[in-house]
């Protein structure tokens, strides 16, 4: 009996629950410039300039938004004023627009970007607060704005149209938003993936029942002392919500630290800021009390930690902030809150992929869209910029996989600013992967989860040198995609040794879940080049398990002994609700395993994989059914890690 040696080393990285793939041709406008104008890195006037773009140039339209259009001009990509180019008469309307929308039916132009399919397992619910019962409670216009923001980033996490419940304004009422979150606990079903929006004032007052401060969001008839959606009543009503969701992402936009109003300057006009053309900003607060206006001397607890006192799984969710408790943050009006808008374009276009895994982490949107607000408010005079805050899963993917691109363009991206990841033609085909070679295998139970503090993005100017890329080792990769597994499914795996003798001791596991599903054996080795997937495989395909039932691999009919190098090599096994198509993946000559290289490309493209279930047709999924959806529709996986040592 042919025994296989453990295939070389692999390592790569699954990022993704609703992951990046790259972008695929789309139409484009071909248009010329009115007058001479500059090529900024981003669409904000203080954005760095890449060139000056003389009168007549030709130039390739890609979207506008904001009053700003987003050009290819010869090798060069960046952002020009609208009102600069010789628009199409259906586009000129819109260039005019200092939202950059169209009027009618209020949607943006958008001309390269596209994401994956919308899936019947996501839902959303997106709440806006432009004005209050309460006539003391000031405006937000922006926060119109931000509703059709929030739909983009909804829109780009697969999210159908159909599954995206709003509150606008009068809607917003305490009771109504209560409802909606009830709701949306009825169309949630295990393993669908939630996205929560809110934008609108927030406060914060003396709470005697944990003897500190509580922090609570404004509905619109709540006014400034009544009728307030506190965070542990938040944490209450998602509780049951959490507890099926394979992920839960709550987003606010909005400021957690109302007494600050005493010391903030009212909205003003343009002439505070008289060398920027950008529209003035204004604060997103309401008055509290003067007990709870420095939350450095008070106790306070955020929406994740009271998600966590009700006992929400962090793994599971994620809480991203527009300010830290002690800060204001701000809107602009016409383009909405600084937080929201920054996101949207981060998670569309702008981020980058730092650590090269392969796909855009939430924790790498917090660092693009706060650069971005550091750099629109570069030469504010009233104000400095607030700290985007984010806790929970740091590592969770929201939107699709990027596109892989050399180094040098990635870290270019970076330094100015502009990020053209998601519109790069494809790399060129992967090389074949170099002989097989060793194994690894030692039970390494990971670390125990705890709550992580928010932290806020760094307070930096954009770099002038670019980020040095580290390429993730083999453990690195398969702990990435381990981090996107939904922290509720129990998968349980034993070795059988922990150290294996080179050239005499098998592989011998053990596997066991907590509920029926797919089982995939990913193996990445010492060589760092890439990860192998071991089961299944051209040899056996069975690898359906049920619930309880202890799957012992691997089978008598495809042995793998240790082959060395001696070293640490990674195992991860991944339990789906439903199958993955794992057909286009490379294979070594003579070898049944897949296999991916350890690069971004690599990576992103085996996470797409097994981050994506492949229902028997788009009839068996259908989005907006009344009725439960079959196990299979879902993407939500368990998953367990370990490590094994090969020696001589």
């Amino acid at each position: 009996m042919k025994r296989w040696k453990m295939p070389s080393p692999l390592s790569w990285v699954l990022a993704g629950l609703m992951a990046s793939c790259p972008l695929g041709a789309q139409a484009q406008e071909l248009v010329k410039t009115s007058r001479a104008t500059e090529l900024r890195s981003d669409k904000l006037a203080a954005a760095p300039v890449l060139g000056a773009v003389p009168a007549g140039a030709g130039l390739r339209l890609l979207s506008l938004e904001g009053g700003w259009a987003w050009v290819d001009w010869g090798t060069q990509r960046g952002w020009v004023r609208a009102g600069t180019l010789q628009l199409p008469s259906e586009l000129a309307d819109v260039s005019r627009l200092a939202s950059g929308r169209l009027a009618a039916g209020n949607q943006a132009i958008g001309l390269t970007v596209r994401g994956l399919p919308a899936k019947s397992t996501r839902h959303a619910l997106i709440i806006s607060i432009s004005r209050y019962a309460d006539p003391k409670t000031s405006p937000l216009p922006g926060a119109r704005v931000d509703k059709e923001s929030a739909t983009q980033i909804a829109q780009a996490m697969q999210v159908p149209q159909a599954n995206i419940r709003y509150l606008q304004d009068e809607q917003a009422t305490g009771d109504h938003i209560r409802q909606a979150l009830a709701d949306l606990n009825a169309r949630v079903q295990e393993g669908d993936r939630v996205f929560i929006h809110y934008s609108g004032h927030g406060t914060r007052f003396p709470d005697p029942e944990s003897g500190g401060c509580a922090e609570a969001l404004s509905t619109y008839d709540g006014g400034v002392w009544k009728g307030m959606v506190l965070h542990r009543e938040m944490a209450q009503l998602l509780q049951p919500v959490a507890r099926k969701a394979d992920k839960l992402f709550v987003m606010y936009d909005a400021c957690h630290s109302g007494g600050l109003v005493s010391k903030v300057p009212l909205p003003r006009d343009r002439s505070h800021a008289p060398d920027s053309d950008e529209p003035p900003l204004q604060g997103r607060f309401t008055p509290t009390s003067e007990s709870c206006a420095k939350p450095s001397n008070v106790k306070t607890r955020s929406w994740l930690d009271e998600a966590s006192a009700v006992g929400v799984y962090p793994q599971d969710i994620v809480f991203l902030s527009a300010a830290r408790p002690d800060e204001v943050s701000l809107e602009d009006p016409l383009k909405g809150g600084l937080a929201t808008q920054y996101l949207r374009d981060c998670l569309l276009r702008d981020a980058v992929d730092l650590d090269g895994s392969g796909a855009i982490s939430v924790e790498e949107l917090q660092q693009c869209a706060q650069k971005k607000i550091n750099l629109r408010m570069k030469n504010d005079s009233l104000f400095t910029p607030h700290h985007l805050m984010l806790s929970g899963n740091r590592h969770f993917v929201p939107a699709w996989f990027s596109q892989a691109l050399p180094a040098s363009q990635v870290a270019g991206a970076a330094s100015t600013g502009v990020v053209n990841a998601v519109a790069q033609t494809p790399t060129a085909p992967l090389p074949a992967p170099t002989s097989p070679s060793a194994l690894t295998t030692a039970p390494v139970s990971p670390p125990p989860m705890s709550l992580p503090a928010p932290t806020p993005a760094p307070v930096l100017a954009l770099p002038a040198v670019p980020p040095k890329l580290l390429p993730l080792t083999g453990a690195q990769a398969l702990r990435q995609l381990f981090d996107q597994r939904d922290g509720k499914r129990r998968v349980q795996l034993q070795l059988g040794k922990s150290t294996l003798r080179i050239g005499q001791d098998p592989l011998d596991l053990s596997i066991q879940s907590d509920r029926a599903g797919y089982v995939y054996v990913a193996s990445a080795g010492s060589d760092n080049q890439s990860l192998v997937l071991l089961f299944p495989n051209d040899l056996d395909g069975n690898n359906r398990i049920e619930a309880g039932q202890q799957l012992l691999l691997p089978r008598p009919s495809w042995p793998i002994k240790a082959a060395g190098p001696a070293g640490k090599n990674s195992l991860l096994v991944v339990v789906t609700d439903g199958p993955r198509d794992l057909s286009t993946l490379g294979k070594a000559p003579g070898s049944p395993f897949a296999r991916s290289l350890n690069d971004a490309q690599g990576r992103a493209q085996l996470g797409l994989l097994l981050g994506n279930s492949v229902p028997s047709s788009q009839a068996a999924c259908p989005v907006g059914s009344s009725r439960p959806l079959p196990a299979t529709c879902s993407d939500a996986y368990g998953a367990a890690w370990a490590a094994v040592e090969e020696r001589p």
